[in-house]
């Protein structure tokens, strides 16, 4: 099969779209850019750890609202059958998450009436601390609070998947330990590639690996090099680089593309703290969804069959999903 015969026929899930309001005013052009690149279903970003629940909740009920009043184009996407009927009928498939429990108040009381609103994964630390547990920033590494703890089991009850992306590493390493359901990391990279702190280091990609999740493997040239470059090559190094360490079935896509770098450009110059952990100033490199036959051919050129390709563009997250979600 070719590359392009299989992009066609591909379940292809990316997992990190940013869709907090300072992304939208580009937000509506890249969804399309993603659709027609081959993109089966998007995992939109609806709301943050700096975001509180009144605001997120109207955000939320504007925001998908919007998809379903374009019924014809968009599928909101609750259930692994939604992401297959999505590719049947060449809709795109929309999937809501947040990145951090501030869109809760940190009240695990209220991630079965998200879930059931839509919300399908989450993730507990944001890269500074918070009453659940330590970001990848925070250099006391201290890990998984109790109330962390109490959000994972709650999550593995109602069925949202815990996301571990932007975690400290011990908060990571007790997501892992603490959850009875697999884990992913939604938009992650390895450390051993490119060092820093929003990457993961083998111990952790081996614990993955140990509890069954999977890696989205991000991008942004920050997570992908040392000089800030991306390319699908680069990016496929990593994807290899996890591959040789646990398994093809436990990667997938979390390209994390940055349509919003204005956005990034103020946050990033209103304070100091980006630039002493690493970032550089944007505009940030990444590769765009139109670089997919690119990165399935740097990953065709290592070896990887149709099969291999197919659950890396979308199959392991399908497995991760069918094993949460209820």
């Amino acid at each position: 099969m070719t590359d392009t015969d299989l992009i066609r026929d591909a379940i292809i899930v990316e997992t990190a779209v940013g869709w907090t309001p300072e992304c939208l005013d580009e937000g509506p052009a890249m969804l399309d850019r993603f659709h027609a690149s081959g993109f089966t279903a998007l995992g939109l970003t609806i709301g943050a750890d700096w975001d509180k629940t009144d605001p997120t909740m109207h955000h939320f009920a504007r925001e998908r609202a919007r998809f379903e009043r374009a019924p014809d184009k968009f599928q909101i996407v609750e259930s692994v059958n939604d992401i297959h009927d999505a590719k049947k009928s060449g809709r795109l498939g929309i999937a809501f998450h947040f990145q951090g429990a501030g869109p809760l108040g940190y009240d695990p009381g209220l991630i079965a009436p998200f879930y059931r609103l839509g919300i399908r994964w989450m993730i507990l630390a944001y890269n500074m601390r918070n009453p659940l547990g330590d970001g990848c920033h925070e250099p006391s590494n201290a890990g998984l609070s109790m109330l962390g703890t109490a959000f994972v089991r709650e999550m593995n009850r109602v069925g949202m998947i815990v996301d571990a992306s932007h975690a400290g590493k011990r908060t990571s390493l007790d997501i892992l330990a603490a959850s009875q359901k697999p884990v992913f990391f939604s938009h992650s990279n390895a450390r051993a590639l490119c060092d820093h702190e929003r990457n993961i280091d083998d111990e952790q990609i081996r614990a993955v690996g140990d509890h069954g999740g999977m890696i989205g493997v991000n991008s942004i040239g920050a997570f992908v090099s040392a000089d800030g470059s991306s390319t699908p090559e680069l990016v496929a190094n990593h994807i290899d680089h996890i591959v040789q360490l646990i398994g093809p079935e436990h990667v997938g896509l979390g390209l994390d593309v940055v349509f919003y770098q204005d956005f990034m450009l103020k946050l990033y110059d209103s304070g100091p703290m980006m630039a002493s952990r690493g970032y550089p100033r944007p505009p940030w490199d990444d590769i765009k969804p139109e670089d997919l036959p690119a990165l399935v051919a740097a990953l065709r050129s290592r070896g990887y069959d149709d099969t291999t390709l197919r659950n890396i563009l979308g199959g392991n997250f399908l497995r991760i999903a069918a094993a949460n979600w209820t």
